[in-house]
């Protein structure tokens, strides 16, 4: 037995987590329901009723923001002998990320996030275990990383923190068909077969999955196979698996028990994008805070439509004037007529929307804008901005909340990829095939005596296919950190990127030349390479361009050249312009200039295409 507790008093601490994260799933279920709106699964609704989803428009602007490609994983190390197996490792991880499809479950992962904790669950799929019975996709043996439902997720309920050392427990719940449980081998048939039905109970619409089953009785959802529901639990102290009722009167003995193979730091990755709270587990979910101003804004938008439909015009007459409403009711629109007593007939308005509703929607709007980080400059919707200078410090502002959860998002994904990494380095029969881009050295022919020898290829770079095998396993597993590429999970704008390649191009790409050749004039080592490779990725976000360039005999030919080739006026060397660049370069703008031009950049495309008015 792998733990000394007892399985009855695990079992009701079981059910007893559970209660305690009872009010944050009922809380969760209100703010998906505004989330999915009035027709969701549903035969009709209210017209009119929720016409501002903000909370959707909200979550519509920051996922993408956030997540957009797959990530790029970097593996450091401080030990220089390990670096080449730390490559191996982040190719490696790029390789498995895409067969998991790691995207769209760091996306699940964003959106649980921002309604109460995201959490997902990394481990290895064993033949048989019960994890894998929903999941068809990964074969026994590989590494697995799924999304879990916050309606599934327990804890201990005496836990101030989620981390191994203040938790008993950590766990969630599964269901699966009973007769998979009992064909598997693994669990106690008899203990089994005392499992309630999930059909048998109380359908209540308490948690998300039922959201989409509206049509659907429990006894129609459990004539194809019956259905129970087990915790699957992490005992972290014992280093153990413990499967155990979810709910039901607690059994004497446990359906299973198993030694726990992972990492130390366990099976479960959370994601928060708010800061923590003193002495308590769970975060303040952020569409907690949102979610009066969704409600407070469709109630006025529903109220000025309803405004705006009791709005009518009459015709009112005296009625000795009858003839007269009459030829004005007859007329044609511009049409003359003469009348009587015109005083005697006139257009009355009643009803109407009020023109101060529509300035207390616009500020609920504002005040949502403000609470969820400026999500409409962010989604490029509106700007309350008079001007482009100060459309451009709201999109600043706006862009350190982001830059905030874009950070949390890299770091849970950097420890969610070591999980993975951990299951990696310590399988004895690896073998991940890759392709691994190497140096390729200048070849030269041998010559002889006085010939000189001559160049048959230059310097270069090609792809060979390389296998990871536990032979090519360095160090130990804490000498490794990993992390995400910044921004590798981001889709930059085509016509941004055009901008950022061309000047780089332009701009960096000859003024490290320039340096490189003042450096090997001066005889400093200079790593060319290196520093451009760095500029491109870290300034531009040029990912590609360590495929493309690289050349380590760069330096001697740059320093053979100058030895040469004499510079302006006679002498060698690089000549500078006052302001300490050097000549023949495009001339680049101080740091006030950008700040100006950047509230411009949008409008250079549209003003590109405009006619040319010559007046004739």
């Amino acid at each position: 037995m792998p733990t000394n507790v007892d399985p009855q008093t695990l079992q009701r601490a079981v059910q007893t987590g559970f209660k305690r994260l009872e009010n944050f799933r009922r809380s969760r279920l209100m703010f998906l329901r505004a989330y999915a709106g009035q027709y969701y699964d549903r035969d009709h609704g209210l017209v009119g009723n929720e016409p501002l989803n903000l909370i959707f428009n909200a979550i519509r602007v920051l996922v993408p923001n956030l997540v957009m490609n797959f990530p790029k994983h970097v593996v450091k190390t401080n030990f220089k002998d390990y670096r080449d197996y730390a490559d191996l490792m982040a190719l490696a991880l790029d390789a498995q990320a895409r067969e998991l499809k790691i995207k769209q479950i760091i996306r699940q992962w964003i959106v649980d996030a921002i309604f109460t904790l995201g959490v997902v669950k990394t481990g290895l799929c064993e033949s048989g275990r019960l994890i894998r019975f929903e999941d068809q996709e990964v074969d026994p043996g590989s590494v697995y990383t799924e999304s879990v439902s916050f309606d599934n997720f327990v804890f201990d309920p005496a836990a101030k923190r989620l981390d191994r050392h203040d938790c008993t427990f950590i766990g969630d719940k599964i269901t699966v068909p009973r007769f998979q449980l009992l064909d598997s081998g693994l669990y106690k048939n008899d203990l089994i077969e005392k499992l309630p039905s999930v059909g048998n109970k109380n359908n209540n619409d308490d948690s998300a999955y039922e959201l989409s089953r509206k049509r659907i009785t429990p006894h129609d959802a459990d004539e194809l196979h019956e259905c129970v529901e087990v915790v699957e639990l992490w005992v972290p102290r014992a280093k153990a698996l413990v499967t155990v009722p979810a709910s039901g009167t607690p059994f004497k003995e446990y359906l299973r028990t198993a030694d726990y193979y992972g990492p130390d730091s366990g099976p479960y990755t959370y994601l928060s994008f708010t800061p923590p709270m003193p002495d308590n587990p769970m975060p303040v979910p952020p569409v907690g805070i949102w979610y009066d101003l969704h409600v407070m804004a469709n109630r006025m938008a529903y109220k000025i439509m309803k405004q705006a439909e009791r709005q009518k015009d009459v015709l009112g007459y005296r009625r000795a004037s009858a003839d007269d409403a009459q030829e004005v009711v007859d007329a044609q629109d511009g049409e003359t007529i003469a009348m009587e007593d015109p005083e005697g007939v006139k257009t009355f308005s009643f009803g109407g929307q009020q023109q101060s509703n529509e300035g207390h929607i616009a500020q609920l709007q504002m005040w949502f804008n403000m609470m969820s980080g400026n999500t409409d400059a962010l989604g490029g919707i509106r700007s309350d901005a008079a001007t482009a200078t100060q459309a451009n410090i709201l999109q600043a502002n706006g862009a350190i909340g982001l830059e905030d959860m874009r950070d949390q998002v890299y770091i849970a994904a950097g420890e969610e990829a070591s999980k993975r990494a951990w299951y990696l380095h310590t399988d004895p029969l690896i073998e991940i095939p890759l392709t691994k881009r190497v140096q390729v050295p200048a070849a030269f022919t041998s010559g002889g005596y006085g010939v000189m020898p001559t160049l048959i290829h230059p310097a270069t770079q090609q792809d060979v296919q390389i296998v990871l095998t536990p032979e090519a396993r360095r160090g130990d597993f804490l000498n490794f950190q990993f992390e995400i590429l910044f921004k590798s999970m981001s889709r930059l704008d085509p016509q941004l990127q055009n901008r950022n390649t061309m000047e780089f191009l332009t701009k960096a790409l000859p003024s490290v030349v320039q340096a490189a050749q003042m450096a090997a004039q001066m005889g400093v080592p200079f790593a060319f390479s290196k520093v451009l490779t760095r500029i491109a990725i870290d300034q531009y976000g040029l990912e590609w361009f360590d495929e493309v360039w690289y050349d380590p005999d760069f330096q001697q030919a740059v320093h053979a050249r100058m030895q040469a080739t004499p510079g302006p006026g006679g002498s060698k060397g690089t000549v500078l312009q006052p302001n300490g660049q050097p000549t023949g370069l495009p001339r680049i703008a101080g740091p006030v200039e950008q700040q100006n031009a950047m509230p411009q950049l949008g409008s250079a495309p549209g003003q590109e295409t405009m006619p040319v008015h010559t007046g004739q």
